[in-house]
């Protein structure tokens, strides 16, 4: 006995069966992906949790040859006061479980109002948006709890569901927890585009991200998948951003001018240079579990005992930032290289001159001199993850991370 089921809807209904049945065809058909160019959205919020990057891109590809991308947008929207704070008390632990699940909608309804202007700003239709790439807030990292270090864990804020219901388009995030679920580090994750877009056939390459916390990925010249290294190298605008907020009552060190009046205190960087991550061989990651508020107050407090203008104090922290950059290269990498750098810090001019100290032998520059602008970096990255997960190709690096497989990194909401 057969049985036939007549579904009655109308046309609006129809299209919008058909626009879900389309995208699931992406999730499940990696050439019908592949097989024009998508318009994918990346949105990045990072530990300094000051600002959402956002970008729109182009990308084609395809399985049997290597990638493009055109930029088309980005712009950068600040958080408000109540958002931030409300993240900052989430990352330290001081949040209840009601405001840590009201957190998670509000940065999805802020996202959402993002995206929406940011595409209006651009004159962009909304409905030719492929995809969004969201990396989501990091409350939290630990893939190597000291209880149990083989069950890892981390947790990105922000509702893929909600996002995707109130803009009708497939959002990907979450995108950390599947290489940690295989024994990754859930970090670096950008290096998958810095493997595909910056290396060179001339010279060893280091791309540096200098966001709150700073990581590079070493591209040997003519290197394979499996030859890229990546890992956090320490602090990278956290603590002077922090320093700035408690001495000066400012979110950050503009153009490295603070820190340019002080003096270097010896007594202070030895102290920070006998914290051991930096010099931890990789995989390694890292967050505010080293580089904290209780770090950043125990500085200060030193420094205030020493009677040290504040200057003095962003200056240290301004120097050890950029050795322990310089620190991981020498011992990890290879001097030699061209060392391209994103990332908010790298608009920090005393920073990069730091650097150019600590690395005399390495040709330096932004991120700029290759089409990408410098805080556009990771959201771009994001974006591109998002591409890959949409067509189901792998986009994690077992070298770099530590993981036992490669992995297609990140989940569909749709």
């Amino acid at each position: 006995m057969y049985f036939s089921l007549i579904l009655v809807i109308n046309n609006q209904q129809w299209l919008e069966l058909n626009n879900v049945m389309a995208k699931s065809l992406y999730l499940t058909n990696g050439e019908e992906w592949f097989s024009k160019s998508r318009y994918v959205i990346g949105i990045m919020t990072g530990t300094s949790v000051d600002s959402v990057d956002i970008v729109l891109s182009k990308f084609i590809g395809a399985k049997s040859r290597h990638f493009l991308f055109s930029m088309l947008y980005y712009d950068n929207f600040p958080l408000s006061v109540n958002l931030k704070t409300s993240i900052e008390n989430a990352i330290a632990n001081i949040a209840t479980t009601r405001e840590i699940a009201q957190l998670n909608f509000e940065l999805a309804y802020f996202f959402v109002k993002t995206v929406k202007t940011f595409l209006e700003m651009h004159n962009f239709p909304i409905e030719k948006v492929n995809a969004i790439g969201v990396h989501g807030q990091t409350v939290w990292h630990e893939p190597h709890p000291k209880d149990n270090p083989k069950n890892g864990f981390t947790f990105q804020l922000v509702s893929l569901g909600a996002m995707a219901q109130l803009l009708k388009i497939p959002i990907v995030g979450d995108f950390r927890t599947k290489d940690i679920a295989v024994g990754g580090e859930g970090a670096p994750l950008v290096p998958i585009f810095d493997y595909e877009f910056l290396a060179s056939k001339e010279k060893d390459v280091v791309a540096l991200n200098i966001g709150g916390i700073a990581n590079i990925t070493y591209i040997p010249t003519k290197a394979k998948l499996n030859n890229v290294v990546a890992f956090d190298t320490g602090p990278g605008n956290v603590l002077i951003d922090g320093a700035m907020k408690l001495l000066f009552n400012q979110n950050l060190d503009k153009d490295g001018e603070t820190a340019r009046k002080g003096k270097l205190n010896n007594a202070i960087f030895k102290k920070l240079k006998s914290i051991p991550f930096v010099r931890q061989k990789p995989p390694k990651s890292t967050g505010r579990e080293y580089f904290n508020s209780e770090l950043l107050r125990e500085i200060i407090d030193l420094g205030k005992n020493k009677k040290l203008p504040g200057e003095d104090i962003i200056t240290t922290l301004t120097h050890y930032t950029a050795w322990s950059v310089a620190e991981n290269i020498k011992l990890f990498a290879n001097r030699n290289c061209r060392l391209i750098v994103s990332g908010g810090g790298a608009r920090n001019k005393f920073l990069m001159e730091l650097l150019s100290f600590y690395l005399p032998e390495t040709e330096i520059m932004t991120s700029d001199k290759v089409g990408i602008p410098v805080q556009a970096k990771e959201a771009l990255a994001f974006a591109f993850l998002a591409y890959l997960r949409m067509g189901g190709l792998p986009s994690n690096i077992p070298s770099v991370t530590g993981a036992r497989e490669r992995v297609s990194l990140g989940i569909v909401a749709i």
